[in-house]
Order: structure tokens, then C-alpha cells, then sequence
């Protein structure tokens, strides 16, 4: 059984729900506010879900009915959007893409054993804004994607529920779970639960300023997440905008310090003209990839818009593979 961690690195408060005490202060959506100010905020999402309140099963007020009625939504959705689990990789990678950075090397981290995932990002961290987005349905704050899209209606994040009953984000001064109660409770997707202990001590704060915690549902089959990510090649950082790096690790299990690791690294050369693209693994010899990027911009005919998006230009990217060269490894 895995041992509890308590008040790890990050500096949260030991808040006791049921006495704290809420504000009528407005807090901007910057970076820099406290982990009480954290606290306070995650309390006034569940409010609005009548999250702390016994709900009669008979009870058919406007709020329980509204509840209802999100939850059955919510099902549904997640039926539709989220069928191939292997979504939720790409998802992800999006997600992380779409994030907000201040270091030189936006790089993205997944450590993969049996019993969870951690998702680990250098970006700038969740603000009160993301937080909202993640607590709601087609809600978001990334925008449009100017070079294509992968996240859908806003909602990307709720694929995690395709591998995980209990997802977590640990992000600056945010340390939330959600939990749908084994699938058996759709608000969980949205209803955030403050955490002030957790399972494991996480990866450096410092570096990584975001990891998400997915503990593996029962009957999902490792083989087939480890497949997920095996599918993952360095072509995809072509299409991506602001990472440059995305590792993945596999661990044997959560104490295990053999690791096997496949590193995708992009570097641009000439603007942007040309990009090199590397890949490393632990048995392998690394690859060099270099790709030529041809630009264009085409207007689309009125005609051909099927889709009711707001479209007017696209940008094509053809990348032309130029050189591939393999180093041995030492």
C-alpha cells in the first residue's frame, strides 16, 4: 500500500473545511496568489455545486434537479468525445502546448508506471481562470489554435477520466483531486476536492511547476496505456507550437529506479525554416531528423465550410524531410 505524504515540498496550508472561514475579497487571476487564496477559491466552486450539503435522495429542488441534469450531460459527453482511450495522450500534449511559458525550453514530462501517471510541465503554472475552465463544461482559456486543433469544445481535459477515476493537479498553489467515485459520479469530472496530503512526493516544484497525478483505474490494462504513449513520435512536435521537448519514462513500478526513457527534442534553425528534430531512447541509437518547413496561407471558400467554426484563412504547413542521421550511443 502506498504510504500517505503529508505537507511534501510545496507550501500548502493545513485548512480544516468545516471552520475556515470564506471572503468577500477580489482576487485578480495572476500568479502570485496565496494558497489560502487557493483554498478559498476551490471551496467557492464546490458552493456552487451544493458540493458540502446532504442531498436528499427525494429532494427535487431546483439545485438538485440542476445537478442532476449537468451530471446525465456530462455522461454523455464523455461517452461521445472520449471513446478511443488513447485520446487522452494527445490531449494532453495539446493541453501542455497550448500553455502559458517563460523558460527558453517548454518541455513536457510523462513518467508512466502500472499504478499512475504524472504528467509534468515547466509552464508559468494554473491561475484562477484556469482552474474555472477546468471546474466547467466547454469552457476553456486557451482560445483558437491558429495552426490547427486537437482539444475538443473545450473539454480536454476530461479525457483523463478515460484512464483515471481520480485525477490530480498540483499547480503552484493548487492541490486539487477529482473524483467520480469509480465512475459512478459524473460531477466528479468538474467538482474539484482540496487536497492537503497525497500519495507520493512529487517531482521538483521548482522545475516542474504543474504535474498532473493519475492513479490507473483497475481495469484498464497497462500494456495498453504503455502503448499509448509508445505511439508517440518525435514528427508530432512539427506540429506543435510552443514545445520543444517531451519526455516519456516508464518505471517498473513507483519505487523502482530503472527507468527506460524516450526523449523527442526540436530545435529551429534559420526562423523556423528548418527543424531539427532528435529522438534518444535508452536501447537505441539516437536519430537526427532535419525538416524543411514550406508556408502558405489559403483563404476558404465559402462553399467548402462544413464545419460552423469561425475559419476565414488556414495556414498549410508541408514539412520536407532534408537528412536523417544516427549517432551511436555512448
Amino acid at each position: 500500500m502506498t504510504p500517505v505524504v503529508e505537507s511534501p515540498s510545496y507550501s500548502i496550508p493545513s485548512i480544516n473545511p468545516m471552520t475556515s472561514t470564506t471572503t468577500t475579497a477580489v482576487y485578480t487571476d495572476n500568479d502570485d496568489q496565496s494558497a489560502q487564496e487557493a483554498f478559498e477559491h476551490i471551496e467557492a466552486i464546490r458552493r456552487g455545486f451544493v458540493a458540502d450539503k446532504a442531498l436528499d435522495s427525494n429532494d427535487h429542488s431546483p439545485a438538485t434537479n440542476l445537478q442532476d441534469m449537468l451530471a446525465r450531460s456530462l455522461e454523455t459527453i464523455s461517452t461521445d468525445l472520449f471513446s478511443d482511450q488513447g485520446h487522452f495522450v494527445l490531449e494532453l500534449i495539446q493541453n501542455a502546448d497550448d500553455n502559458r511559458y517563460t523558460e527558453d525550453f517548454p518541455t513536457l514530462r510523462f513518467i508512466v508506471s502500472p499504478e499512475r501517471i504524472l504528467v509534468c510541465n515547466n509552464e508559468t503554472g494554473f491561475r484562477r481562470s484556469d482552474i474555472k475552465a477546468i471546474c466547467d463544461v466547454r469552457a476553456s482559456t486557451k482560445g483558437k489554435h491558429k495552426q490547427g486543433y486537437i482539444g475538443h469544445k473545450g473539454i480536454g481535459f476530461k479525457s483523463v477520466f478515460m484512464v483515471s477515476h481520480k485525477p490530480e493537479i498540483h499547480s503552484r498553489n493548487y492541490h486539487i483531486r477529482f473524483d467520480t467515485v469509480d465512475g459512478t459520479d459524473k460531477i466528479g469530472y468538474i467538482r474539484p476536492i482540496w487536497l492537503d496530503q497525497y500519495e507520493e512526493v512529487l517531482p521538483d516544484p521548482t522545475k516542474w511547476t504543474t504535474c498532473i497525478r493519475l492513479p490507473i483505474k483497475q481495469d484498464v490494462q497497462s500494456d495498453r496505456v504503455q502503448q499509448n504513449f509508445d505511439d508517440v513520435q518525435a514528427r508530432l512536435l512539427l506540429f506543435l507550437n510552443h514545445l520543444r521537448q517531451i519526455e516519456i519514462i516508464y518505471q517498473q513500478d513507483l519505487t523502482s529506479r530503472t527507468h527506460y526513457k524516450r526523449i523527442f527534442t526540436r530545435v529551429d534553425h534559420a526562423q523556423g525554416e528548418i527543424i531539427e528534430l532528435q529522438e534518444k531512447a535508452s536501447d537505441k541509437a539516437s536519430i537526427t531528423n532535419f525538416w524543411l518547413v514550406v508556408k502558405n496561407v489559403v483563404s476558404v471558400p465559402n462553399d467548402i465550410k462544413v464545419i460552423p467554426i469561425d475559419i476565414d484563412e488556414y495556414k498549410i504547413l508541408v514539412y520536407l524531410i532534408l537528412d536523417q542521421t544516427t549517432r551511436c550511443q555512448r
